[in-house]
C-alpha cells in the first residue's frame, strides 16, 4: 500500500514566500526566524511500514514550498491508500480542508495521530468528518498494522489505541499505546527527507539531524504536553548500543555534523550519558550534539565528560527564575539549580540554551520581572522567552479551564509563541504579550550581552556563524513586530 506521511502548510493562507514558518521539534509553533524542524515519529513509522513492504512518500509542504492547492495535487498525483496526519493544532483547519478536496477525488483513509487528538479523539472525529481514524499514544507499530490489514481487507477496528466512527457512533479500541521496547524500534527512514532543509538557528554545521533516545518523563510539571498524553511518565530508554547505531548511520551515512536530542530528559540516567560518550569517544565520531536536560541532574564532572565527547550545546527548561513559580508548575528543583547548572556549563566550554516561560497563573508583574532580571544574571549565551500555552490533555490547560483564563478556543493561535491565548485580572493577555517582548529587549540589547557575544564571534569561525544566524533571527523578530 502507498502510504502519504503528511505535514500540511503552517496557515491556511500560506505561500511558499510567506515570512511565518513552523518551528518546534515536538511542540508546534509559529516563528518568523526561519527554522525548520521534521516529524521523527514519521521517519520511525516510515522505516517500519517499509520493513512490512509498504510504500512511504513523506509531503512536508512547507519544506517543499507546496501551498494548499500544490499540496492537494501532490496527493492526488501520488495516489496514496492511507494518509497518516500528525496533526498539530496550529495547522488543523489547513490540514483539515486539503483531505476535504482530496478526498473529492479519491477514496483514501486518513489516519490521525499526535499529542492534540490523542486526548480529544472523539471531539476530533465529531468536528472533522474527513478523519476516519484516530489513533492514540505512539504511532510507530499501528499505522504499519493499519496499511497491512486495509491491503489485505481486514478488520482494523480492533487495534488498540484507535478510535474511529461509524454509522452508529463514535467508538474506542483499547487504551492508549506506547512502544514498551524502544530499542526495538529500526533506524528512522531518514532518506525520506533532505537533512539540509531542516535547521535552527542555532546550528551553525549542516546537514543537522534530530534524534530521540529514549521516551516517557518521570516528572509531573503542570504544562508538559507528551508524558501526559503520548509517552506517560515511564521513562523507556535506548540503549547506548542503540543510540550509537544511529548517530554512526547518520553521521558515517548521510553526512550529518550536528545532532539535536530531543528527549525531555536526556540525562535521567548518569550511567547511560557516560556510556554514550564513552562510545562517541571510542567510535571516533566527528559529530557536534545537544540534547535537553535537568539543570538539577548535571554537575561539572558529567558536562566535562559530555564535553568531550562533543556536545555542543545544552538546553535547560528552566521556566521560571522564582522559587515559588517553579513549585506551583511542579518543576522539582530549585532556581539555585539553574544558576549552577548555567555556570558550569557555560565553564566547560558547552553553550547554554535556556527556556523561560512568562504568563502563567502564579506570575505577577513583579515574579515575571524577577524571572527576567534572572535570565540576564546568569547570562546564557541563548535565551528563550514564551508565553505558556495550555494544551489539551494536560493538568495545566484543566487549571485554566477552570479559573476562565482562556482567552481564546481558537486553536490555530496555540502556537506558543507571541501570541498570548490565556488572560488573567492582574496580567491581561496584552500585557503579556508586551512582557515576552520585553523580555527579548531586555535580555539581547544588553552591554554585557552583547560584549560577551562580539568577544565570543571572534573566538572561531563557528561561533561567528552562530552568531550571524542569531543577529538574523532577531532582526527578523523585530521586524515582524514580535520583539
Amino acid at each position: 500500500m502507498r502510504v502519504l506521511l503528511f505535514d500540511p502548510p503552517p496557515q491556511m493562507e500560506w505561500k511558499p514566500d510567506s515570512s511565518i514558518t513552523k518551528a518546534g521539534r515536538r511542540w508546534p509553533s509559529f516563528s518568523v526566524t526561519g527554522e525548520r524542524t521534521y516529524n521523527y515519529f514519521y521517519l520511525s513509522a516510515g522505516a517500519i511500514l517499509r520493513e512490512a513492504g509498504h510504500e512511504v512518500l513523506y509531503l512536508d509542504c512547507q519544506v517543499l514550498g507546496l501551498d494548499k492547492t500544490a499540496a492537494v495535487r501532490a496527493i492526488l498525483d501520488y495516489h496514496p491508500g492511507l494518509i497518516v496526519w500528525y496533526v498539530d493544532q496550529i495547522n488543523l483547519d489547513v490540514g483539515a480542508e486539503i483531505l476535504r478536496l482530496t478526498r473529492e477525488s479519491e477514496n483514501i483513509h486518513t489516519f490521525c495521530c499526535g499529542p492534540f487528538v490523542t486526548p480529544l479523539d472523539e471531539q476530533f472525529l465529531a468536528a472533522v468528518p474527513e478523519a476516519d481514524i484516530v489513533f492514540r499514544g505512539e504511532f510507530d507499530y499501528a499505522v504499519s498494522e493499519l496499511a497491512t490489514r486495509l491491503e489485505n481487507k481486514r478488520d482494523w477496528r480492533d487495534l488498540a489505541g484507535v478510535s474511529y466512527r461509524d454509522d452508529k457512533g463514535i467508538f474506542r479500541a483499547g487504551p492508549v499505546q506506547h512502544v514498551p521496547d524502544v530499542d526495538t524500534l529500526p533506524i528512522p527512514a531518514y532518506d525520506l527527507i533532505d537533512l539540509t532543509k531542516y535547521t535552527e538557528s542555532v546550528n551553525t554545521l549542516l546537514p543537522v539531524a534530530t534524534m530521540i533516545t529514549s521516551r516517557g518523563c518521570p516528572y509531573n510539571c503542570v504544562y508538559c504536553w507528551w508524558p501526559q498524553t503520548i509517552y506517560s511518565h515511564k521513562w523507556r530508554p535506548m540503549s547506548p548500543e542503540r543510540v550509537l547505531r544511529e548517530v554512526r548511520h547518520l553521521v558515517q551515512n548521510l553526512g550529518v555534523r550536528e545532532i539535536e536530542f530531543d528527549d525531555d530528559i536526556f540525562e535521567m540516567d548518569r550511567g547511560r550519558v557516560i556510556a554514550i560518550c564513552n562510545a562517541f569517544r571510542k567510535d571516533g565520531l566527528n559529530v557536534f550534539w545537544s540534547p535537553q536536560c535537568r539543570p538539577d541532574k548535571v554537575d561539572r564532572e558529567l558536562l566535562h565528560i559530555m564535553r568531550q565527547a562533543g556536545c555542543k550545546r545544552i538546553l535547560f527548561g528552566c521556566e521560571s527564575g522564582v522559587q515559588e513559580v517553579l513549585d506551583k508548575m511542579k518543576k522539582n528543583f530549585r532556581v539555585e539549580d539553574i544558576a549552577r547548572a548555567t555556570r558550569e556549563t557555560k565553564a566547560e566550554g558547552i553553550d547554554v540554551l535556556n527556556c523561560f516561560m512568562i504568563g502563567f497563573p502564579w506570575d505577577t508583574e513583579e515574579t515575571v520581572k524577577r524571572t527576567i532580571d534572572f535570565a540576564c544574571e546568569i547570562n546564557a549565551q541563548f535565551t528563550q522567552f514564551g508565553i505558556p500555552t495550555p494544551l489539551p490533555g494536560t493538568e495545566f490547560m484543566d487549571f485554566i479551564r477552570a479559573g476562565g483564563f482562556l482567552a481564546t478556543e481558537d486553536w490555530s493561535h496555540f502556537s506558543g509563541f507571541s501570541q498570548a491565548v490565556v488572560s488573567y485580572p492582574h496580567l491581561p493577555r496584552e500585557r503579556l504579550e508586551w512582557w515576552e517582548k520585553e523580555a527579548y529587549r531586555r535580555y539581547y540589547l544588553r552591554p554585557r550581552y552583547l560584549a560577551m557575544m562580539t568577544f565570543r564571534a571572534f573566538s572561531s569561525w563557528d561561533h561567528l556563524v552562530q552568531t550571524w544566524n542569531l543577529g538574523r533571527a532577531y532582526l527578523k523578530r523585530h521586524r515582524a513586530g514580535w520583539m
